[in-house]
């Protein structure tokens, strides 16, 4: 009896908090936060730019730093190599160093950090506290009682390193549900002086084992002693996007964290809302049709209201929703979420912009679509396992069934996946399977590709060796006019059953200048000499605070000697001639998106003959893949990772657990 009336709950509650679909008329997502003006938006990509551009900005800060992440290492080193020490004290190349910061606009205490090494997180997150900055770092605290788990880093450890240093952290509990124990709360965001916000796949962490330490560079090297810590040696390369924002999406970026934060205070128990009232909740908000009488502006300043009481009085820069800064006509930009239903109490039906979002762009696109993410599932993965708590997500299988149909269409799709992600090739693979036979004239076309990254170097004994890049980012570019970067995968916790923010944007420009910069690193093909890197609009014109941090930035970025661009410093056998002519092809993204599939194939012969890749690109090989190119490509974990042990006699781990 108990068991089919939990049945009947969980399925009564599905329907409930199914969202309306959207109208056709519009690519936004409904019900959640406005849609603003773009004023400047910066793709950061890889660990080492997104790090260096955050620890800038934190040193940077005068009133108050936000962050919210799935996990923290409290001790993760923000700024290495060359960035953080040039030369040896009183060389020329630290001197130069040190007016590239006073440039930058760090002040005498930020350089002083910056020469002791002291540019850990939380020595940084220190020092603006010594400010009277407000600090303040939301982490998820999943429920594993004997510290068996290790899911992020062990939260209640990493947020008393924090506190003494008098950073006020929060323990994020609401996922602890016995309707939902399956969902994280994924979101990797931060907010400086309610004027820059950073959104994208990047946590500040390194994992509990050592592995996957989220700093890297855009070269991905086989082995780099930048990327050891005192967790581990080298571990696996790790590719990843962020984007660094101003204007006015940024208060919804801080006003997700404040909700979070509100809806964290207390025990457990006095937040967590009877079953009948949630329910309640739930119908309500379905029943109104999640305020279809109101716009989106509307909803987001209710949702500013109902939440304001139980924050602290703040000081914002002056910006307002509306309009901070002068943006070009062309360019919009909206902060979407996915917030499970039953988690919290500012969103009791849930929230799914981004699933919206997805579904609505992918039925709008012509000519391409081009995907990155850690996971592409529609459920989780078989066996005993807490990501299979829960419920199939059906905005992942309506996300999954578009994707058929667009390339069905014409569109030409691309999916960068990782070789062997921790957990859940399997449902990768069946999810592979299911595109391929659902979209068979796109097929036979060559219109559907799936790729991943790996690097190489040659051993000792001179024979090549081959490892994954591993692919963390979650982006997604579709026809050159909308992106989206953020931490929610292709999967159905990413869609339905996690906490995730994404940026979404279309804007020509950005869409187009993102596609370039991933495509550039993933081919070893340099970047047009006109093109600005990092790119993101800001002018002369652009006011603020955050415009002033943001160029600070960016100043950084160009100038600091440890600066690596893409397509630098990449094994290339190609003349300058010839990757000229790359460049100009890529340029295009309907001839690009056949130099993908023409160089994956080649870095797929060299891999085989023993050869260097050319950058990082290789095809997406399924076990039933294998035979077909003399390679053996196990179910659960890929090509490359088993090769090194038939090559190297190296056994290389996975956690086997979602991260």
């Amino acid at each position: 009896m108990t068991t089919m009336l939990q049945r009947a709950t969980t399925e009564r509650t599905r329907e409930l908090a199914k969202p309306p679909v959207p109208a056709a008329s519009t690519e936004w997502a409904r019900g959640d936060f406005a849609v603003h003006p773009l004023a400047t938006a910066v793709p950061l990509i890889d660990g080492r730019d997104v790090m260096l551009a955050a620890c800038v900005a934190f040193l940077q800060a005068r009133r108050s730093i936000w962050v919210a992440d799935w996990s923290i290492y409290a001790r993760l080193h923000l700024v290495r190599g060359l960035d953080q020490r040039a030369g040896p004290d009183g060389s020329d190349a630290q001197y130069e160093l040190l007016d590239h910061l006073r440039a930058a606009g760090c002040d005498s205490a930020a350089i002083a950090l910056w020469q002791a090494d002291g540019l850990s997180l939380v020595d940084v997150l220190g020092l603006a506290v010594r400010r009277g900055v407000d600090v303040r770092v939301l982490l998820w605290d999943p429920l594993d009682p004997l510290q068996l788990g290790h899911f992020g880093n062990d939260p209640a450890e990493q947020a008393e390193i924090l506190a003494r240093q008098n950073i006020s952290v929060r323990l994020d509990k609401n996922c602890r549900s016995p309707l939902h124990m399956a969902q994280g709360l994924h979101q990797k965001c931060a907010v400086v002086d309610s004027a820059v916000a950073f959104v994208g796949g990047i946590d500040f962490t390194v994992e509990f084992s050592g592995d996957f330490d989220r700093w890297d560079t855009s070269q991905h090297r086989f082995t780099s002693h930048l990327r050891s810590t005192d967790r581990g040696e080298s571990p696996h390369p790790w590719h990843d996007a962020e984007v660094m924002l101003t204007g006015s999406a940024v208060l919804d970026v801080e006003r997700n964290i404040q909700e979070r934060w509100d809806a964290s205070a207390g025990k457990v128990q006095e937040r967590i809302q009877p079953l009948g009232l949630r329910i309640s909740g739930i119908r309500g908000a379905y029943r109104s049709g999640y305020y279809p009488h109101m716009h989106v502006d509307e909803i987001a300043r209710s949702r500013r209201r109902s939440s304001r009481k139980s924050l602290p009085p703040r000081t914002h820069s002056g910006q307002t929703p509306t309009a901070a800064h002068k943006a070009p006509a062309d360019g919009h930009i909206q902060i979407i979420r996915t917030i499970p239903a039953l988690t919290y109490r500012f969103a009791p039906a849930g929230i799914y912009g981004i699933a919206q979002w997805y579904q609505q762009v992918v039925q709008r696109a012509e000519r391409f679509i081009y995907l990155e993410s850690q996971y592409l599932w529609v459920e989780g993965p078989p066996g005993l396992n807490f990501t299979r708590v829960g419920w199939e997500s059906r905005k992942m299988r309506a996300l999954v069934k578009e994707l058929a149909a667009a390339a069905e269409r014409g569109v030409h799709i691309a999916l960068v996946l990782p070789d062997h992600p921790n957990v859940g090739r399997t449902v990768t693979d069946e999810t592979i399977d299911w595109l391929r036979s659902h979209a068979p004239g796109a097929l036979a076309a060559d219109r559907l590709h799936f790729y991943t990254l790996a690097t190489c170097k040659p051993g000792k004994d001179g024979a090549m060796r081959y490892r994954p890049v591993y692919v963390h980012a979650k982006v997604a570019i579709i026809d050159d006019c909308w992106a989206t970067v953020g931490s929610a995968n292709l999967n159905s916790r990413g869609m339905s059953h996690d906490a995730e923010i994404n940026v979404a944007i279309k804007q020509e420009s950005f869409a187009r200048s993102l596609r370039r910069i991933l495509w550039a690193e993933h081919t070893a093909s340099p970047l047009p000499a006109d093109m600005p890197w990092p790119v993101g609009h800001l002018d002369s014109s652009s006011q603020g605070d955050g415009a002033e941090i943001v160029r600070h930035v960016r100043t950084l970025l160009h100038a600091m000697p440890g600066k690596l661009v893409a397509g630098q410093d990449v094994a290339s056998s190609r003349s300058s001639e010839e990757s000229a002519a790359l460049t100009a092809s890529l340029a295009d993204p309907d001839a690009g998106m056949q130099q993908l599939a023409r160089l994956a194939r080649e870095n797929l012969r060299r891999l085989r003959q023993g050869e260097p890749l050319v950058g990082h690109l290789l095809p997406y090989l399924l076990a039933s893949d294998g035979p077909a190119h003399g390679l053996q490509v196990e179910r659960y974990r890929g090509l490359l990772d088993p090769l090194r042990e038939v090559r190297e006699g190296i056994t290389v781990p996975h956690q086997n657990r979602y991260i």
